[in-house]
């Protein structure tokens, strides 16, 4: 069976999502970076058959993503300073690890850190914000293999995927920047030389 695809400003898309979370099915969507894939975060259907489709090994975590900056306090817990840094750069490009909060679901969580990313893309900010409620999510690839950008591709190599959010998407993956580290160390990817003093501040 071939998924249902929807345009991410399509009428019946908010209610497409709501269900796909709702029964644990699996959603690809838009992001400014690259397209992922997930689903409700608790749902052990939706990571099992992510985990499956990926060849993703089981004891890695997924990284956890937010309609609003205002939602990470529901799921990591923060102090002056990581909050600061938390404003400064979500929304945007990037997965923050963070100490994780007992609200956060085991999926998104390693070593006691959560991944969080608050894309900055019209389907977080008006879909997944009027839903309220976060997706785990990843890249759209065989594990080991490089991201899928075209519908087209993503469609023939993930056929039972249920639910394809199509929109505008950048091109390259979030950099990951751990911030529960004295200075924050970047794990993956690199800052915007405007951002750079982030880490020299600390």
């Amino acid at each position: 069976m071939m998924p249902r695809v929807l345009p991410h400003d399509d009428p019946e898309t908010l209610s497409a999502v709501d269900a796909a979370l709702e029964t644990g099915k699996t959603i690809v969507f838009p992001t400014d970076t690259i397209y992922g894939i997930g689903g409700n975060p608790w749902d052990e259907r939706s990571l099992e058959r992510v985990r499956a489709l990926k060849g993703r090994p089981v004891d890695r975590p997924f990284a956890l993503l937010l309609p609003t900056r205002r939602a990470v306090e529901r799921f990591a817990a923060l102090d002056g300073r990581l909050r600061d840094l938390v404003e400064r750069l979500l929304p945007g490009p990037y997965t923050l690890l963070l100490p994780g909060a007992c609200g956060a679901p085991p999926s998104s969580v390693a070593g006691g850190k959560v991944g969080v990313r608050v894309p900055a893309h019209p389907f977080f900010e008006r879909t997944l914000a009027r839903l309220d409620r976060p997706l785990f999510g990843t890249s759209v690839n065989r594990h080991g293999e490089p991201p899928l950008a075209d519908i087209d591709a993503i469609i023939d190599r993930f056929t039972s995927v249920d639910l394809i959010v199509t929109g505008p998407t950048g091109v390259s993956p979030s950099a990951i920047l751990d911030l529960t580290e004295r200075p924050p160390r970047i794990v993956r990817g690199e800052l915007p030389q405007r951002l750079r003093p982030i880490l020299d501040e600390e």
